[in-house]
């Protein structure tokens, strides 16, 4: 048993996951693995059929009183381990390929934690728009921008450089360096949101400052050489103040990124590749409706 884990655990090292995802995959492999030597009393893994996965999945609904989305994460743990026992040739037949995500229904208020509707976005902005000063309107609507329209964590955020950034025709390119899990990345940011990102390097460049001059970041703040990820918080609570809107961080705009591109009918794999997420369930809450949006489906027929 314990080589299926360690060979498991050394490929996804290889595959340069996450440190918490390959923790998380090696627990659940571990216990999946438990649970099948308890129950056939010795492990033979290529035999493993669908119907022991889902009498495994039965198990931790019933006696491990498990939620669905913990399931889900079991279930997507197990896909990727049968996956790669089948590439390595140890199985023929991936059982995991008939197993389907436990159905989840998210409520109102869960979804409004997580995203923002197109209504508070352009409220929130308005009151970005409103900063009299200049260094700072400029500066704060191309950060929200980036975040909103290119879905881009803070920490990607406050780690851009001037030579990050690159005009391709009309949009422009942004090159994500030390991303999620230390993974490169090239995001676009298409023409049609890039008005304040370009204002902003326009203003970047005049800047006359030698801190500002010397300074490689593409945000920098008033008195300093670059913005941290703390400074966009900070700024980002004053205008949700001014604005009387509550919980505003940084990653609701993210999420409100992959929210617009599922209400704009995006495939869930094109909203996850464009979100960069490792797995689709992950991506799955954006595409499933909450129970208000449910409400108004039916309050239009």
């Amino acid at each position: 048993m314990q080589q299926f884990v360690d060979s498991f655990v050394h490929y996804l090292y290889e595959e340069a996951k996450d440190k918490k995802t390959i923790a998380s995959y090696r627990t659940t492999v571990i216990h999946f693995l438990e649970w099948y030597e308890q129950r056939e009393g010795n492990i033979i893994i290529e035999e493993t059929r669908p119907v022991d996965v889902k009498e495994y999945i039965s198990y931790l609904k019933h006696q491990c009183k498990r939620k669905p989305a913990t399931i889900n994460k079991y279930i997507a743990a197990l896909k990727v381990f049968f996956s790669y026992l089948t590439e390595i040739g140890l199985i023929k037949d991936n059982p995991m390929n008939r197993i389907k995500m436990e159905k989840i229904e998210y409520a109102q208020s869960s979804s409004q934690t997580k995203w923002l509707t197109k209504e508070e976005q352009e409220r929130f902005i308005s009151y970005v728009e409103l900063e009299k000063n200049e260094f700072k309107r400029l500066r704060n609507l191309a950060i929200i921008d980036l975040m909103l329209y290119a879905g881009l964590r803070v920490n990607e955020v406050a780690s851009l450089e001037l030579s990050d950034i690159q005009t391709k025709g009309n949009d422009i390119e942004i090159t994500v360096r030390q991303g999620k899990g230390n993974k490169y990345a090239s995001v676009l940011l298409v023409q049609k949101y890039s008005r304040n990102l370009r204002k902003w390097l326009k203003y970047r460049q005049r800047l006359e400052k030698s801190i500002h001059k010397e300074s490689q970041r593409l945000f920098v703040s008033e008195r300093s050489m670059f913005l941290t990820e703390r400074a966009i918080q900070k700024m980002l609570t004053k205008y949700a103040d001014l604005a009387n809107m509550e919980n505003i961080t940084p990653h609701r705009f993210r999420h409100s990124f992959c929210k617009n591109l599922a209400n704009a009918g995006t495939p869930i794999e094109i909203i996850r590749r464009l979100a960069r997420h490792e797995s689709i369930q992950t991506t799955a809450i954006y595409v499933d409706t909450s129970r208000e949006e449910q409400m108004q489906a039916l309050r239009r027929m």
